[in-house]
């Protein structure tokens, strides 16, 4: 779905999350485990978690402003729980970064389907010339 300009760089990103989810998916042998598990908290800190505190601080705010509460909360409690697995995946737990790939998946899959899709009605509703309207 083609996105407002508002929500571009959030959807392209998801892209990438999609990747490291994939990666994960993939990682079958030992080697490309320790591989993954060794680079992941490097790409969540300078990845993933930027883009969370970035839908957190503009985003979400726009949308808990518009009584989109329940989006709003289920996106908070899948941020967290995502930050808690990587803290775990940083002491070498292999089925935590596995739970945290597929999480991220549905996440990705959560937002680009439900939140910001909401978002794209609360955006154009807000208008240009306002300062919800991204």
């Amino acid at each position: 779905m083609k996105r407002s300009a508002s929500l571009l760089k959030l959807s392209r990103e998801h892209h990438v999350a999609l990747g490291i989810a994939l990666h994960i998916d993939r990682a079958a042998d030992p080697a490309a485990r320790t591989r993954l598990l060794e680079a992941f908290p490097r790409r969540f800190r300078d990845e993933l978690d930027p883009h969370f505190r970035e839908e957190e601080d503009e985003l979400l705010p726009r949308l808990a402003a518009a009584g989109l509460d329940e989006l709003v909360g289920r996106t908070l409690d899948e941020h967290r729980r995502m930050r808690a697995l990587a803290s775990r995946v940083e002491a070498g737990d292999w089925p935590a970064l596995q739970e945290l790939g597929d999480l991220l998946r549905a996440h990705v899959r959560f937002e680009e389907r439900e939140l910001f899709e909401a978002a794209e009605r609360v955006l154009a509703a807000a208008g240009p010339g306002n300062p919800a309207g991204g």
